[in-house]
């Protein structure tokens, strides 16, 4: 007997396809936040899950053909390496990701942004050297997020009343 459709769908296998899908998802989801020994490579699908789920991270946004970059590449290799599991470094390719860079406010690179339980916390720009970005990160440990989201509320506060 002819279907009243235009086209049948399994219910049920639509079900277990989308399932499968939400499961590989979260995978990667979660495999983005283990501790990592190098910069993660990341573009415009997987950028927002990367700064969600990692506690801390650092992103270089850079390009293949910036001299400073590349001098800050081994560098950030090495603080990834000494701070597994504490800071999460991920690299935006700025040539390839131009709608990042221009959320972000990379005009000039390297940039880099910090944030802290998926909100941003500070951002520097050019090449630093290995001892700045020590103290960057000590400071994003230490950093009280509800003491800084409280004295960001008060410089808001303080500029609406004036």
């Amino acid at each position: 007997m002819p279907s009243n459709h235009l086209y049948s769908v399994d219910s049920q296998s639509f079900d277990d396809e989308i399932d499968e899908i939400r499961k590989k998802r979260l995978q990667k989801i979660m495999s983005l936040a283990q501790p990592v020994e190098e910069p993660v490579i990341l573009n415009v699908d997987d950028f927002d899950d990367f700064v969600e789920n990692s506690p801390i991270v650092v992103i270089d946004f850079w390009a293949e053909w910036c001299g400073p970059c590349k001098m800050v590449a081994p560098i950030l290799k090495d603080l990834a390496k000494e701070y597994s599991g504490k800071v999460w470094i991920g690299k935006v390719d700025t040539d390839s990701n131009r709608e990042l860079a221009m959320k972000y406010g990379a005009t000039s690179i390297p940039t880099f942004w910090a944030f802290k339980n998926g909100k941003p916390v500070g951002r520097f720009v050019g090449a630093q050297p290995k001892a700045a970005f020590v103290d960057v990160f000590k400071q994003l440990i230490e950093l009280d997020m509800k003491k800084f989201e409280e004295e960001m509320a008060a410089k808001e506060d303080e500029k609406h009343s004036h």
